[in-house]
């Protein structure tokens, strides 16, 4: 699911707040047996309104790279039984494989996915780029047998913010830093309008000590042919 999914005070300087995985003030927390829990509202063209999603840290687990080599990483499982492998560096956190249900081992990504910049990359301004999929744009009736499903895109984030506040059903949280994501995808419309471009936008707030506490994800599209819509994923529940 990558609506998921990237999952997750300011007083003392970013470098204290970020000096490890297992300080309390990490803004991406991997502590064994922590746990969240999301509400997703949607917007979208099936009609789906709400989802509910549980994620968990494992703990740390090997893995082969991309090269062929044994790694270690920490390992969240989503409640759809989504294992994800998550290697700590010092300017990041990096998503670095992943296994579905029907797989017995993960799978390595081609290359790293920085989902945290930590240190000295923890700064307004610093940008990043990331490929991902959409997760609300769907082909409309027979279009979706001749199509399939919208390609993946490239998307550019960048730290907008380092002390918002959030309020979310999970409770009030400040200092919070702001990712913003931004892509665009080509859309083929009709033969009268011929490709379009289509601009996707994402925000996400992480609080310091809790990790992810609201995403919100607007993939804007209203043709005949395929549309669109909007999610807002909230933090309702936690566990230390």
């Amino acid at each position: 699911m990558m609506m998921i999914r990237r999952w997750m005070a300011i007083g003392l300087g970013v470098m204290t707040l970020l000096s490890g995985c297992g300080s309390k003030s990490t803004y991406f927390p991997l502590e064994k047996g922590r746990t969240w829990s999301y509400v997703m509202r949607y917007e979208r063209p099936d009609g789906k309104t709400q989802e509910v999603m549980q994620i968990r840290t494992l703990g740390k687990a090997d893995y082969t790279d991309a090269k062929g080599a044994s790694e270690t990483a920490y390992v969240r499982r989503t409640s759809s039984g989504t294992d994800y492998y998550l290697s700590v560096k010092p300017e990041g956190v990096y998503r670095v494989a992943k296994r579905v249900v029907v797989q017995f081992d993960p799978v390595a990504d081609a290359k790293p996915r920085l989902v945290m910049p930590m240190g000295k990359n923890l700064r307004i301004g610093y940008s990043w780029a990331m490929e991902t999929q959409p997760m609300l744009i769907q082909w409309q009736g027979t279009f979706a047998e001749a199509n399939g499903s919208v390609k993946p895109f490239d998307m550019t984030y960048q730290v907008a913010a380092l002390d918002d506040t959030i309020d979310t059903p999970a409770g009030h949280f400040t200092h919070c830093i702001r990712i913003e994501g931004e892509g665009k995808i080509t859309i083929y419309a009709n033969p009268a309008s011929g490709y379009q471009e289509v601009l996707i936008n994402q925000r996400e707030w992480y609080a310091p000590g809790v990790g992810l506490v609201r995403l919100e994800r607007d993939e804007p599209l209203n043709m005949d042919i395929i549309k669109g819509g909007k999610a807002v994923m909230q933090l309702v529940d936690y566990s230390d």
